[in-house]
């Protein structure tokens, strides 16, 4: 597989990376088929443009992205020819961290003539926004509730969106006995107060209280007495690891150890050496499924990841497992296409899809007709072992709820 490797590296502002997406928007590069088909399509090929953080302050979180996607295309390319008879190939883009330089990297790669962008960040709300007039597919993980309100996004998950919740969470939360949880959410953007809020949501309608819902303190002993002193038995954070992990222990050390403990950011095999020991009883709930159970289709992602990403390792990080299916969820737009596919074709396809898992790797089937925008209903939720050097799927089977409305 090609992959052609460039970075925008320099810092203008929001006007001039608009009018650079204008301009630099073409369609009829040297890349381009003849024809009808699409920028970046020709007999033998498609070109795809990848949009993630691979510098800046998130970009540890993504570490593993551009490797599963990686992966899973140099599995298809190799397993059958590509799609089509046409092999995939990619270009691709970091948006350091940044709105700004997320947006440039959409331009870069629409100017690069990529028929379609996979994208993983934590800035991509003005990309979405620039890559729908532009007309161009977007496929990926949403960061932000607007991937819901465009025809030409699909994400493999929607884990917060305005005015909505699911049961989910709660109910999981009641089955492990909690009954008063607080949230300690310090990742600073809409997407964080969604989620708190959604969290809420769904804790309240289990019949758990909720107590608190910031943390503005990097001091772990005083984030645990305070939440200590608010009565609670179990905390749900979307927080950096060593603040989590920190206040785990310091709520043993007061003889407060939570009855509940989940975290957005500990199902890492990597995270097991330094933090297993804090982390022992911890939860963590996924869109997909647990690579613990072992199914076919996680034994082809290891093997793809050994094979074509051998420098990632261990290979099972949650952002690899992310690339992964982003790119399954490109190839099974392009199986939807017959001859030379458009753009727009692309888009009707993919929407048309009803019953999207990923071949076994999610835990919700997506119908793209009507899940637009729509928030995830099952989870499979692992905890770490007390040994704290492995995980352990909770239950024989992933736990589903019901969408339920927010008061925003």
């Amino acid at each position: 597989m090609q992959v052609w490797r460039t970075r925008f590296t320099g810092a203008a502002i929001a006007a001039l990376m608009l009018a650079a997406c204008s301009s630099g928007d073409s369609s009829g590069g040297t890349n381009s088929a003849t024809g009808t088909c699409a920028p970046g399509v020709t007999d033998d090929s498609v070109k795809v443009g990848l949009l993630y953080p691979d510098t800046g302050v998130m970009a540890a979180q993504f570490t593993g992205f551009r490797a599963g996607v990686t992966a899973r295309f140099g599995a298809e390319n190799a397993a059958a020819g590509g799609v089509g008879s046409r092999k995939i190939d990619y270009a691709w883009q970091d948006d350091q961290s940044d709105p700004r330089g997320n947006l440039q990297g959409a331009c870069e790669l629409v100017a690069q003539n990529a028929f379609a962008v996979v994208q993983y960040s934590a800035a991509s709300q003005q990309s979405i926004d620039y890559l729908d007039t532009a007309g161009v597919p977007v496929v990926g993980v949403a960061d932000q509730p607007g991937w819901g309100q465009h025809q030409n996004t699909f994400s493999v998950t929607f884990a917060s969106q305005n005015g909505q919740s699911t049961t989910t969470l709660g109910d999981f939360v009641r089955q492990q006995g909690g009954t008063r949880a607080a949230l300690a959410i310090s990742f600073l953007s809409q997407t964080a107060k969604l989620y708190a809020d959604g969290v809420s949501a769904s804790l309240r309608h289990a019949g758990i209280g909720v107590v608190t819902q910031d943390v503005d303190s990097t001091n772990t002993a005083d984030v645990a007495q305070k939440i200590i002193a608010s009565g609670a038995d179990t905390i749900i954070a979307a927080a950096p690891l060593d603040l989590y992990t920190g206040v785990l222990a310091a709520a043993v050390s007061a003889g407060h150890p939570f009855k509940v403990a989940v975290s957005v950011v500990s199902y890492d095999p990597r995270l097991l050496a330094p933090y297993g020991h804090q982390l022992a009883g911890s939860y963590a709930q996924l869109s997909f499924a647990a690579l613990e159970r072992d199914r076919p289709v996680q034994r082809q992602f290891l093997q793809a990841m050994a094979t074509y990403s051998p420098e990632v390792s261990p290979p099972g990080q949650q952002s690899a497992i992310d690339g992964w299916l982003s790119a399954d969820l490109f190839i099974r737009g392009l199986k939807t296409q017959q001859g030379c596919p458009t753009r727009d074709s692309y888009i009707k396809g993919l929407r048309a899809v009803s019953d999207y898992d990923a071949d076994g790797m999610m835990v919700n089937k997506i119908n793209f007709g009507t899940d637009r925008g729509k928030l995830d209903l099952c989870y499979d939720f692992v905890r770490v072992a007390n040994s704290g050097d492995h995980f352990e799927v909770v239950s024989p089977q992933p736990l589903c709820g019901e969408r339920i409305e927010t008061d925003r």
